[in-house]
């Protein structure tokens, strides 16, 4: 291992980095995301100020948006009337300058105004211009109307969420495009990376609508490995499923509100309904009788027609007594200290009450309230805290500052995949990590994982599987989060196991795991030891709450996440307790923001030498998806709950049944010209009149206008009626099911789902990139088998001699198969 030079401790990774935002709402998070690495972000606003600034929730004292707070943060605001020659002119400077380049206008419309990619990268080749959309660039919905519930409808996620006996519903808070914002610039800062030593920069054409798709996670799998879509949804979604499942709440009442709790399965070693029983009996609320059954396996009891309907309902109503007498916080206490899969549901107030929250000093005080501070630690280059969204043109002196580099940046043409010669170690199992690092390995990096049959990751062990039939080889879900990596196996509980690690880590450039906070310390890979040795050495570490504090040890899922996140809180319905995003929810936030920091990790290496420990709380992450909501709170006092379909920007803004089993389509008008294109193809006479072009009227008389909709959408046939819809200029969308995925004309023309020859599973559909990249398109191959590429790592990698593989094997290194 070698040393390296220093750096200063106050340097940031973009400090070189210029970026010129001309997003709209659809991607604004980008800016400050980029900001918050050290990048001097300029925001080009027109003279009315961005739509971000007009945008609510809004303060009560001072009317200014909260939302353009949130997403403003830490950027420079210049005012330049693109659509005029002159305000183009004042841009030049900045385009001659500029690193990066965010947009988000319809396709085409840059182009129109002169600003296009192949106009930018004449003046600019080492441009890298991202350009976010509902669809894409091109195809045959390139240029349809949409909004944030159009296009979760479009990905498949709205379809997924929601009680079953009524219409599917979206989280809480608009997500599209959020995720679309942490997306382009998480590809911004790898389309850096590839620019590298030839100049050449790209064009990323950033699809919303693919992006989404991400959030799905087993879901896209089903139809093309198992033939139909996942369980209970689509057409079966009202269908109750047969064994404990169907009977079983996961939302719980508690003193305080409520909780999440998976009373079956849980963490290994652990028996949940034995744990909460016996809680339950020690406080009187249940008979001590009922601890006379052994709980541990009663899911397969139950449905074996070992355990009788009527106990198990007794043994939930105890749960459900117990759950009832005690607070979120209490609860959660008790979940960390017996690895229950326990989470409160909490609402902003919960999360400012938080001790774990607390104890990492996650709020920052911010002219005269609170707020989220930074979405993950960074050891020798923190992120910068959240900084003011600018007042409009405050920074204007700015533009005549930028001139083009002395020396024009050199293109050589021999560009490099953003990863290529990137070395990593992938310690990580189940959502985020392996994510993460399937990023990585899809843009060139050498990817190796670390897994064994012993303790196999459990995406292995989840359907869908091939044919239906289980296998740890056969798991699309393990396969669709990992492709592009070699197989390594390897126990990590044997001292023999240990010492590859060892040599592994000293071979990477990059490390990944996503072990409870500390284990992989206590393992004998502690960072601060291993970078003594190899000070460059990027050690990412993921879990739910971060690697310091009271709950450190907490161990969960993205569902727990997503629950202590605040989003369980604000989705469902307002008359009933809150319902859950689909699945491990904050999975599909949290990568975007590793892959980021990684990238901006490396950025700094490559000056310093030096690498560091990024420690990623994927809660912390994913309460920056909901920050509007949290401010909404601490500045004017309003806690926000279950939403249903209702929103503060859109009327309507619904999902109405339509003709066949279980289907919808999501309508939301939240212009004046949106409401205009509806009202000229449905029957609205009834709101006709001018003063319904103004929101806070179709706000005032939302349900009447819903109730006119769903009666109008009835017997209409999905697919055509939304087709009839979007070209009336109507944001529409049908609440695809995953299976519609496969059929989308718009996917298919991006060539989003990547067919793949998996050794096991045979050719074999994987989600594809969510980004096109002009360049350095990304190449997926397929995910490894457990141990596949054995030789190939310890021989070929890390320089291991046949008799030295075979002492591994004998020695307990190497799992049995």
């Amino acid at each position: 291992m070698t040393g390296a030079t220093s750096s200063s401790a106050t340097d940031t990774p973009l400090r070189e980095i210029v970026v010129a935002d001309f997003s709209t709402n659809r991607a604004e998070l980008a800016g400050r995301l980029l900001a918050e690495f050290g990048a001097t972000v300029i925001k080009v606003e027109p003279p009315e100020g961005a739509a971000a600034r007009r945008t609510p929730p809004f303060a009560d004292a001072t009317g200014e948006s909260l939302y353009w707070e949130t997403v403003g943060a830490g950027k420079r605001s210049v005012i330049a009337d693109i659509r005029e020659p002159a305000g183009r002119a004042l841009v030049d400077g900045l385009l001659r300058r500029a690193d990066i380049l965010i947009e988000s206008f319809d396709p085409g419309e840059m182009a129109k105004l002169g600003l296009g990619y192949e106009d930018v990268r004449a003046i600019n080749p080492g441009i890298v211009y991202a350009s976010v959309t509902p669809y894409g660039q091109d195809g045959p919905d390139a240029l349809s109307p949409a909004t944030d519930l159009t296009l979760e409808a479009a990905s498949g996620l709205l379809g997924l969420q929601g009680d079953r006996d009524r219409p599917p519903v979206p989280i809480g808070y608009p997500q599209a495009s959020f995720h679309a914002g942490i997306q382009a610039a998480a590809d911004a800062l790898l389309a850096i990376r590839a620019r590298g030593e030839s100049g050449e920069g790209q064009h990323l054409d950033v699809s919303i609508q693919t992006t989404m798709i991400w959030t799905l996670m087993s879901a896209t799998g089903y139809p093309k490995v198992t033939g139909g879509d996942p369980p209970n949804s689509g057409a079966t979604r009202m269908t109750t499923p047969a064994g404990p499942a169907g009977i079983l709440p996961q939302i719980w009442k508690c003193a305080d509100g409520y909780i999440t709790c998976v009373l079956a399965g849980g963490r290994v070693g652990s028996s949940p309904m034995q744990t909460v029983l016996s809680w339950a009996v020690a406080e009187d609320k249940a008979d001590p009788e009922i601890l006379a059954r052994d709980w541990s396996m009663w899911a397969l009891e139950f449905m074996a027609g070992q355990l009788p309907l009527e106990e198990l309902q007794r043994a939930l109503d105890a749960a459900a007594a117990f759950f009832e007498g005690h607070s979120q916080h209490d609860l959660m206490q008790m979940g960390t200290e017996m690895a229950l899969l326990l989470a409160p549901a909490f609402t902003v107030k919960g999360l400012l009450e938080d001790p774990q929250l607390a104890f990492r000093e996650y709020w920052v005080e911010f002219e005269g309230h609170l707020r989220p501070g930074v979405p993950l630690r960074m050891s020798r280059t923190p992120m910068l805290a959240p900084q003011p969204s600018p007042a409009l043109g405050a920074d204007q002196a700015l533009l005549a500052t930028f001139t083009p580099p002395a020396e024009p940046r050199r293109v050589s043409g021999q560009i490099k995949r953003p990863f290529e010669g990137l070395k990593v170690a992938d310690f990580a199992w189940v959502g985020v990590g392996p994510i993460v690092g399937k990023f990585l390995a899809d843009h060139g990096a050498t990817v190796v994982r670390v897994e064994s049959p012993a303790r196999p990751d459990l995406l292995r062990t989840i359907p869908p599987f091939k044919d239906n039939i289980p296998g740890l080889d056969r798991a699309q879900f393990m396969a669709n989060f990992n492709s592009s990596k070699l197989g390594l196996n390897l126990d990590l509980g044997s001292e023999a196991g240990r010492e590859v690690a060892y040599k592994l880590l000293d071979w990477c450039d990059v490390a990944l795991e996503s072990f409870t906070a500390g284990s992989f310390a206590r393992m004998g890979f502690d960072f601060e030891e291993l970078s003594k040795e190899k000070p460059g050495l990027i050690l990412l570490s993921t879990c739910l709450r971060g690697q310091t504090g009271p709950q450190k040890t907490y161990g969960g899922y993205g569902s727990q996440g997503a629950a202590l996140g605040g989003l369980y809180a604000i989705t469902g319905w307002p008359d009933r307790a809150p319902a859950s995003p689909w699945g491990a929810y904050t999975d599909f936030i949290s990568p975007r923001f590793g892959a980021a920091a990684i990238a901006a990790a490396l950025e700094y290496r490559d000056r310093s030498g030096l690498g560091q420990h990024i420690d990623l709380s994927q809660v912390e992450a994913a309460i920056h998806f909901i920050e509007p909501v949290v401010l909404d709170y601490t500045v004017n006092g309003r806690l926000a709950g279950p939403a249903g379909h209702e929103s503060a920007i859109a009327s309507p803004h619904g999902v109405y049944a339509v003709a066949g089993v279980e289907r919808y389509v999501a309508i939301a008008c939240e212009t004046p010209e949106h409401w205009r294109a509806l009202r000229a193809v449905a029957p609205l006479d009834a709101f006709s009149g001018d003063e319904y072009d103004e929101l806070a009227t179709r706000l005032a008389n939302d349900r009447a206008i819903d109730a006119a909709l769903d009666r109008w959408c009835a017997d209409k046939e999905p697919f055509a009626f939304v087709e009839r819809l979007q070209a009336a200029g109507v944001p529409a969308a049908v609440v695809l099911r995953p299976g519609d995925l496969y059929e989308d004309a718009q996917l298919a023309h991006r060539g989003f789902f990547v067919t793949l020859d998996h050794p096991v599973m045979g050719p074999t559909p994987y989600d594809g990139p969510a980004t096109i990249f002009s360049r350095t398109p990304p190449v997926l191959r397929p995910a490894p088998l457990v141990g596949q590429h054995e030789w190939e790592v310890l021989e070929g990698i890390l320089g291991y001699a046949p008799a030295d593989i075979e002492r591994l094997r004998a020695n307990g290194a190497i799992a049995g198969m």
